[in-house]
């Protein structure tokens, strides 16, 4: 940003937004990354960026309209483009359903502090340990790490000024076979690469393409299943994003009752499980301000600076909570409910590694990892997706071999009250979600009657 820094910046934008006001939010992320294939490193690199974005509020016809600007500024006149966007966006845009005061928030004492320096030693860390699973030759090696600190500057015109910073990690490693007719994946989310254990993922990946080396030709059907955590969590990370209150509420979701009520209160599983967000929460800590640029049913440009808390969606088979903003929790008569960018989900009488509870099964299908995910139907929130990198066929407590990929068809709400089993949550990496979401903490899951419904030709 030139000779300005992070912090000028935004004090900048908000005096030349002057009496009506707004939110600037300006961010600097560093990141590294590695990336290989075919058991040789391909790509490295390093980047940094900076971006100031500006939600100015302007007095329009019945009401205060908001508008959005974003981008990279290197002089003052930079922001005053932006801030000139910003509020003919508004003035076009017309009245905001949702404008309301803004908060006094919180004034952190190091607002004017450099962005967090990032440490990137992780990635020379994954180099090392690639170094010795790619002497393996048995198989091929394709994967991704990466690394990124993200330091985010907040301020409002009502006085707010928050400065919040968040390590990220990602390392994902798959292991084909020379005849590409066998793969297997293993991967891990977090705050640090330093914490990977390359070699324990390699292990796991070339014991899948052993188990592979069976085929077993199975049907579609509904079955017992196994999902790994990782799997578990790209079904859940769902659910939490389409928990709704004005949607609940105004009859379109699964979660919807009759006459406008919603089935808050309602039991949706025999299980102890629960599913929730904490900024708080041990080892995948996350922001514990609302900051919102831009308005949606579960977010408002108007409620930056408003603490989040703790949220139990559901609390031992329970649905306790929908997601909302104020203007949508008024509308749905519900409790203001934002959510942390983080998910849990524990079953009170789940125990054991993924390993055992597919033993514990006894009969059925485990399945590692899902992708493709989409939704069919909100009003029972059915998805469909594939099964990727691993189907794997269990008999008398066993894996016998592999079975082929399947699409299928279920409801991650669904499914709730179709669990007979649970192991230990334990921090995973959701596949389908990665790039958006990496910070889980769930556990793995055996479900009765899992829709697979047709064969997928995909390896």
């Amino acid at each position: 940003m030139s000779d300005l820094t992070i912090a000028q910046s935004v004090e900048i934008a908000l005096d030349l937004l002057g009496a009506n006001g707004g939110v600037v939010v300006s961010e600097s992320n560093f990141s590294a990354n590695l990336r290989w294939a075919n058991s040789s490193l391909t790509t490295n690199g390093s980047t940094q960026d900076n971006t100031l974005s500006i939600a100015a509020f302007v007095p329009v016809d019945d009401g205060i309209g908001c508008g959005i600007a974003s981008g990279q500024v290197r002089s003052v006149a930079d922001i005053e483009m932006l801030v000139s966007t910003s509020t003919a966006s508004a003035i076009a845009g017309g009245a905001s359903e949702d404008a309301s005061d803004l908060v006094a928030g919180p004034v952190h004492a190091n607002f004017s502090e450099a962005p967090q320096a990032a440490d990137f030693s992780g990635i020379e860390h994954i180099a090392k340990s690639l170094g010795v699973v790619m002497q393996d030759t048995s198989a091929q090696y394709f994967g991704y790490a990466e690394h990124s600190v993200d330091t985010m500057y907040v301020g409002t015109s009502s006085g707010t000024r928050m400065r919040f910073a968040q390590a990220t990690s990602r390392f994902e490693l798959c292991a084909k076979s020379p005849e590409r007719d066998r793969s297997a994946w293993s991967g891990q989310g977090g705050t640090s690469l330093n914490d990977v254990d390359v070699l324990a993922h390699a292990k796991n990946v070339s014991q899948g393409l052993v188990h592979q080396l069976t085929k077993i030709e199975l049907e579609p059907g509904h079955h017992k299943v196994t999902l790994s955590s990782s799997a578990v969590a790209d079904l859940m990370i769902y659910l939490m994003w389409t928990a709704s209150a004005r949607e609940a509420a105004q009859g379109r979701s699964v979660f919807s009752a009759s006459n406008g009520a919603t089935r808050i209160g309602e039991k949706l599983s025999d299980r102890l499980i629960s599913i929730s967000s904490d900024p708080a929460m041990s080892g995948l800590e996350t922001i514990d301000h609302v900051v919102n640029l831009g308005s949606s049913s579960m977010s408002s440009t108007f409620d930056t600076g408003l603490p989040i808390g703790r949220t139990s969606i559901l609390d031992k088979g329970v649905l306790k909570a929908l997601a909302s903003s104020r203007f949508s929790a008024g509308e749905a008569k519900l409790p203001f409910t934002p959510l942390a960018d983080n998910i849990e989900v524990i079953d009170q009488d789940g125990h054991g590694s993924l390993e055992e509870l597919a033993a514990r099964m006894i009969d059925g299908l485990l399945i590692t990892c899902l992708w493709y995910i989409r939704e069919v139907d909100p009003q029972s929130l059915l998805l469909t997706g594939l099964t990727r990198d691993g189907v794997y066929v269990v008999r008398e407590g066993k894996i016998i071999g592999a079975a082929s990929n399947f699409r299928f068809n279920d409801s991650p709400v669904g499914l709730l009250n179709r669990i007979v089993d649970a192991g230990e949550a334990i921090d995973c990496l959701p596949r389908e979600w990665a790039d958006w979401f990496t910070r889980s903490r769930v556990a793995p899951l055996t479900i009765e009657d899992f829709n697979l419904s047709t064969k997928s030709e995909a390896i």
